[in-house]
């Protein structure tokens, strides 16, 4: 089986069977290198993928973090693979165009079938601390982005122009619970962030908790609550 899906296969999408765009043509090929980085590029119309595991390419197409997913085989997580698509079009592939992209991927490809169920669990609510929220309101025009780098004992979380919501999210994948946005606050926003992700005692850093609290003005608190969750109702490995 291997070593057919070692051979690069290019066939094309028929779009009538898709809803939305399509890639005109994909290869699919295993990733044997063993490598722990999974690279997502994406150069004019052509998206390249090298060593993602299919929970990761199905993360990327619907937005989620690792526990928003429930019913996923173990190969899901374990199985490597190379991809290679091409839309066929001169223009780059925006972003309002990767995640449809990559879902009918995933469909035609893989045989995907999902559903969203709105499941009751633990959850953290992102509300503002006493004293209110202490964050620099964003421009606009800036360049929206998000930077989190971790090392020993010491980690820093860069927002800029980004609304809330990104921050519970990016937050809700360090703590691996889900977090709700309920700080009322509109608009975007810049901020810093720095902790220690290991709680270690020789860190000079605050915890996570401590930090959201003691830097941007807000608090982390454990409740109970509604959580989105992307069921598998079927996915395949791919077969050529």
């Amino acid at each position: 089986m291997w070593k057919r899906l070692a051979l690069l296969v290019s066939i094309a999408v028929l779009a009538a069977a898709q809803t939305g765009p399509a890639f005109e043509a994909v290869s699919i090929k295993p990733d044997l290198s063993r490598s722990t980085n999974t690279q997502i590029q994406i150069s004019g119309g052509r998206l390249t993928i090298t060593n993602g595991s299919v929970k990761t390419l199905i993360r990327n197409a619907y937005g989620i973090l690792p526990f928003q997913l429930a019913g996923e085989p173990r190969w899901l997580d374990n199985e490597m693979y190379d991809i290679a698509a091409t839309t066929g079009e001169g223009g780059k592939i925006s972003d309002e165009q990767f995640q449809p992209l990559l879902r009918n991927l995933l469909a035609e490809y893989f045989q995907l079938k999902v559903h969203w169920e709105t499941r009751e669990g633990s959850v953290y609510a992102l509300i503002p601390d006493k004293g209110g929220a202490r964050l620099q309101e964003g421009d606009a025009k800036q360049k929206p982005g998000i930077n989190t780098r971790k090392g020993p004992g010491a980690a820093r979380m860069v927002g800029t122009a980004e609304p809330i919501a990104i921050l519970a999210s990016n937050l809700g994948n360090q703590l691996g619970r889900f977090v709700l946005d309920k700080t009322g606050l509109k608009g975007v926003y810049n901020w810093t962030l720095e902790w220690d992700p290991d709680s270690t005692a020789e860190s000079t850093h605050p915890s996570l908790f401590t930090a959201v609290q003691e830097q941007l003005g807000l608090r982390l608190e454990a409740q109970k609550g509604p959580m989105e969750v992307l069921v598998i109702d079927r996915v395949e490995k791919p077969s050529r």
